[in-house]
């Protein structure tokens, strides 16, 4: 019995003795990989350099470093964890540690990959699920070229993107179209939206400060902003704090620029055979014996100097971006010049597990000196026809500018340069503040409070003894105000969810945004001689003051379906109702949806056997979008205050200005969309085609009234119109070189886009009016059938050799009833009038090629339009041989003599023949422009790395280093109604017009980067 129960013992004690043991192996073996353990090593590219500033973090935390000046890391990471290092430019890579306390990891440059985040309106999604027109250039496609203004950066870099340089003064801002015009009488600027805000000072962007765009080209991604997404949207991304150490960039910059071309012009001895040719009146040869070039004396070699510095970094909790800019630009021309500071703080802040604040903040000042231009008396019209018999300074009035002799009330350019001296001050802020709860999982409701306010002042002052027209108002002071404010608040839910193969998100929002404006302009005269005080309130003559104001808002309901089945069906539906107060009750509510699908087609099972394609995915989409980008009364009946004359006495009163309509409503754009994405060799070369037809319908247009209704103008505004835009996108990126020393990338693209007007109910619009000589010129037209753009003259079959005269072709004549009978009746006049040109280019493309190898980089950017007409009206001034103005140098080759074959007609004092707009003045707009040169090259880390320098880098780069191009005017690249303070109808329909365009110049830059 005692051995049963020896043996019994026994045996529990071993069995208890057992599971101690293996318990407590369990439990060491456990520790091994439950406890945390430092890991160090290093991180290289392929090409053997270390890489400073490499994410390392514990995969699914946020607990991380950041590899150090020579490329080493250390991290604390649970034994069985698995760490990731990610880098800008290179491909994220997940490694085991598996308990392993070294490791070394060698990164692979990045392919343009189908996993990349991309930027959507109010969220982001995979690119590789994106199923409508999407464009994104990121900030390292930005780099090498050190643009002082946004716009100009994104010339040529995405298909269906034209950007339009509305002067090259340094302040000059820049007109966007995507995919072509969609309105006549409305704004047909893109959408522009920074940090979910919108932006309406486009100017004051500070480029560096710049994470990516994104482009929304169809509507069925621009749907979800409803009203505001007919010309197509542009996201702005800035750059954000990381949790990583800090890092302070330094960037500085000198900028050297010239006219890249001059023109040929008469010298005084050529003048004077042509001023006795013409008959002037007599003049005193030897007191006017100038021999002036008026382009060396006003243009000059400029120089701008630009200052960037910004601190980025964060930990698990906090992340910051900060940046500070100084720029000082001067232009070609003198007492041309701008100043500009840009602050800008973005702050991420994690609350809790569930609850994340951030802001983006920036604040702009900017100050500039412009010169006229695109007018009869703009600086660059009046150096290619100023008479070079005169100098600077009167001879016989010192402190007065020296007139044309001829034209006594035409001073010569330092004039128009100097006269009047006018300064314009801008202050902006703009930024938003925002809140992130995470509701549930996958449950995440986010508020936003946006904000951009603005305020200028325009200052101006004629001087009462420099000018003729000074003189005669004894000295002129104006003085204009203005201040705008935008308010925009956005509450949103996001939902996502993934149940076995079907991955789909829900968003869901409310928006409602108000803005005003209010603009006070003054001015006065009569200053005594004096200019002691120059301003408003000492002229003796007080102008009346004029105000204007407006005030508008908006408030819209927003909804997207995204969804996905088993990576290979997409579907994505936007819906945003939208209510505006610019309509009645009656239209004030719009309904914008959309949808759009996308067929992955090399997941599918027959496409397995497919070699050396990655990728291929086919999209069609359709939306709906609006524009109520127009004047907010326009459906109000408004007045006018007027006097008349009325037993003997003035009686003031109102008279009727508009009609009411309340039947109006917005202008729509419906717009189809097919495209394809492929992606080869390993996704080395990635190509994309989009084809789209868009048709905007429920124009706005001044439709003609019976002049019996007492309307000014005998119009009224009406919904009545239609066009359409339609074309093909290419886009080809390639990665040629990928791997060792030597890396080449390259990037095309190239757009086709022709337009029509479908229907203007049967009226013709006559637009882009110029007055070069006294007499007022419609250069385009828009009529049924037409392209928007069409230039409007008539036909010049060349010059007489008989009598010298211009021979213009007889076309067309007129019945006793008025009509066109379409045959010639013997006599030149308006009914011989027809379409002479067009100014829309057939396509637009634009050739990066970027190299880097070693410490070296080159990049190269080609930018180019072809088939494009531009009408060059500064021909009208300088060939036209009719009144006192110097000339082009074209002109020594005019007709002299009966017999002589020219295409310069004869020289006709006060005679207009010359001046008609016609094909004599249509060129051929087409050109190829070198557009930029970046060489850089980065000193190696085992020099800056004894100066605590993580990157140290100089470059010099070139901007329009060469033009190719048959236009005879300084710079092909003009449109004399893009700029802001035109109309919307010139801006739409007469582009390419060049009446003394401010040309681009020819910049060299040398610059420094350094990252501590």
């Amino acid at each position: 019995m005692k051995n049963k129960l020896l043996f019994k013992t026994r045996s529990v004690l071993q069995k208890r003795i057992l599971w101690i043991t293996t318990i407590l192996i369990l439990v060491a073996h456990l520790g091994v990989y439950a406890q945390n353990i430092t890991v160090k090593g290093l991180v290289k590219d392929a090409g053997g350099s270390t890489l400073p500033g490499v994410n390392v973090v514990v995969k699914n935390t946020t607990s991380g470093n950041t590899t150090n000046i020579d490329g080493n890391y250390s991290i604390l990471v649970p034994a069985d964890g698995t760490i990731v290092f990610s880098f800008v430019g290179f491909e994220t890579q997940e490694v085991a540690v598996g308990g392993r306390t070294t490791i070394n990891v060698t990164l692979q440059e990045s392919i343009k990959s189908l996993s990349e985040v991309v930027v959507i309106g109010y969220g982001t999604q995979m690119k590789k699920d994106v199923t409508g027109a999407v464009s994104v250039i990121s900030s390292k496609e930005l780099e090498d070229r050190p643009n002082t203004q946004f716009g100009y950066s994104l010339e040529g870099k995405a298909a269906g993107v034209q950007v339009i340089r509305s002067s090259g003064q340094p302040q000059a801002g820049f007109s966007i179209k995507v995919r072509g015009t969609s309105s006549i009488t409305s704004g047909s600027e893109p959408l522009y939206i920074v940090d979910g805000v919108q932006t309406y000072n486009t100017n004051e962007i500070n480029p560096a400060d710049i994470e990516s765009f994104t482009v929304l080209k169809d509507a069925s991604s621009a749907a979800i902003y409803g009203s505001s997404g007919s010309n197509g949207v542009i996201l702005i991304t800035t750059k954000r704090g990381k949790n990583q150490k800090t890092k302070v960039d330094f960037n500085t910059s000198l900028m050297t620029s010239k006219a890249w071309k001059k023109m040929s012009v008469l010298n005084s001895s050529e003048f004077k055979d042509l001023a006795t040719e013409l008959g002037l009146q007599e003049i005193d040869w030897d007191v006017y014996n100038a021999n002036t070039n008026w382009q060396d004396e006003i243009f000059r070699n400029a120089i701008t100097k630009n200052y960037q510095l910004s601190v980025t970094g964060g930990n698990e909790n906090t992340n910051y971006y900060i940046s500070g800019s100084l720029v000082n630009q001067e232009g070609i021309v003198l007492n041309n010049s701008v100043d500009r500071a840009t602050f800008k703080v973005n702050l991420d802040h994690t609350v809790s597990d569930f609850f994340k604040v951030g802001t983006s903040l920036s604040y702009d000042k900017w100050s500039d000196v412009s010169v006229s231009e695109n007018n009869r008396n703009g600086v660059i019209t009046r150096l290619l026809t100023a008479v070079p018999i005169i100098g600077i300074w009167d001879k016989e009035n010192p402190d007065q500018y020296a007139v044309n002799p001829f034209i006594p009330d035409l001073e010569n350019p330092y004039s128009t340069v100097y006269q009047p001296d006018q300064v314009y001050n801008h202050n902006r802020f703009h930024g938003n503040v925002f809140g992130e709860v995470s509701i549930l999982p996958n449950l995440k409701f986010k508020s936003l409070l946006g904000l951009e306010h603005s305020n200028g002042i325009y200052t101006s002052f004629q001087n009462p003894s420099q000018t003729s027209y000074g003189r005669s108002m004894d000295g002129l002071a104006s003085e204009s105000d203005s201040e705008f404010n935008y308010w925009v608040a956005e509450n949103t839910l996001n939902y996502t969810q993934k149940v076995d193969q079907h991955d789909f998100s829900l968003l869901a929002g409310f928006v409602a945004s108000k803005e005003n404006a209010r603009t006070v302009d003054i001015s006065s005269h009569g200053f005594g001689g004096s200019t002691a005080i120059t301003t408003v309130t000492a002229g003796t003559v007080q102008g009346v003051p004029q105000v204007s104001v407006y005030d508008k808002s908006h408030a819209a309901f927003i909804a997207r379906l995204n969804y996905a089945f088993n990576d290979k069906y997409l579907l994505t539906s936007n819906f945003r109702a939208d209510g505006s107060g610019q309509f009645s009750s009656d239209n004030r509510w719009g309904y914008f949806p959309s949808f759009s699908a996308g067929w992955r087609i090399s997941s599918e099972s027959f496409f397995k056997n497919v070699k050396n394609i990655n990728d291929l995915k086919l999209r069609v989409g359709w939306g709906l979008v609006g524009n109520d980008n127009a004047n907010p009364y326009a459906w109000y009946g408004l007045v006018s205050p007027a006097a008349y004359i009325f037993g003997g006495g003035v009686v003031n009163a109102y008279l009727p200005n508009t009609l009411e309509n309340s039947a109006l409503r917005w202008e729509k754009t419906a717009q189809f969309n097919i495209g394809l994405d492929i992606a080869f060799l390993d996704s080395r070369i990635t190509f994309t085609t989009d084809y789209y037809n868009k048709k905007t319908s429920d124009l706005l247009l001044y439709v003609p009234i019976p002049a019996s209704v007492g309307i000014p103008g005998n119009t009224a505004l009406q919904n009545a119109g239609s066009l359409q835009n339609k074309g093909f996108e290419f886009q080809i990126g390639s990665r040629n070189i990928v791997k060792g020393d030597l890396k080449w990338n390259t990037d095309f693209n190239i757009s086709f886009n022709k337009s029509e007007v479908l229907d203007i109910v049967g009226t013709t619009i006559h637009s882009g009016a110029i007055n070069p000589a006294g007499t007022t010129y419609n250069l385009t037209y828009v009529k049924e059938g037409l392209p928007l753009g069409s230039f409007y003259g008539l036909i010049s079959d060349g010059v007489d050799p008989a009598t010298g005269n211009i021979i213009y072709r007889d076309i067309n004549g007129l019945d006793e009833a008025g009509n066109l009978t379409g045959q010639p009746d013997g006599a030149i006049d308006d009914s011989d009038k027809t379409v002479i040109g067009n100014a829309n280019p057939d396509f637009i493309y634009g050739l990066s090629n970027s190299l880097s190898y070693k410490n070296f980089t080159l990049d190269v950017f080609i930018q180019g339009v072809q088939g494009n007409d531009i009408f060059n009206a500064t021909k009208i001034l300088s060939e036209s041989m009719r009144l006192g103005m110097n000339q082009s140098a074209a002109v020594v080759d005019r007709w002299k003599n009966p017999g002589d074959i020219t295409d310069i007609p004869r020289a006709i004092k006060d005679d207009v023949s010359n001046s008609e707009v016609s094909s004599r003045y249509i060129e051929n707009g087409s050109y190829l422009r070198l557009k930029s040169v970046t060489l850089g090259y980065s000193l190696p880390k085992s020099v800056i790395s004894k100066l605590r320098i993580s990157r140290l880098m100089v470059y010099v780069t070139s901007e329009n280093l060469l033009t190719f191009t048959k236009y005879s005017g300084f710079d092909p690249e003009v449109s004399a109604f893009s700029a802001s303070n035109q109309d919307n109808t010139s801006k739409n329909t007469a582009p390419g017009v060049d009446f003394g365009t401010y040309p681009q110049s020819r910049d060299f830059v040398f610059g420094l980067n350094v990252t501590f």
